[in-house]
């Protein structure tokens, strides 16, 4: 029995955990992006970063993910990118084994690169 626990918690929860995550921090950056006007307020986006990051971070129980979302309380970093789910990404590469730093770097370049080239206007 104890083994069949051991089983289900390493292939099931970690999965769960990190969907759960990701479809947090999907939704909390479409809500920064497409409610700007309401959570553009200091007060109410702050109150808004606050209770996403602290969520997210009851989730991950990451350090790293935190430091990173801490940018969204950054004026023009934390509306124009989408912080929330690099983090995630980033936690769930860590996690599921891809720790190095290459990784990482790709990741981020590709969602900026994702983010800025669909604000062009043409």
């Amino acid at each position: 029995m104890n083994k069949i626990s051991r089983i289900i918690s390493k292939s099931t929860f970690p999965t769960v955990r990190m969907a759960h995550a990701l479809t947090i921090s999907i939704i909390a950056d479409l809500l920064d992006y497409v409610g700007a006007p309401v959570l553009g307020a200091p007060i109410m986006g702050d109150l808004f970063d606050f209770i996403v990051i602290s969520y997210l971070y009851s989730i991950t129980k990451s350090k790293v993910v935190l430091v990173i979302n801490l940018a969204e309380f950054v004026p023009f970093i934390g509306d124009l990118l989408p912080v929330y789910t690099v983090s995630t990404i980033l936690w769930i590469l860590r996690e599921s084994g891809y720790d190095d730093l290459i990784s990482a770097k790709k990741v981020l370049r590709y969602i900026s690169m994702f983010v800025f080239n669909s604000r062009k206007v043409h």
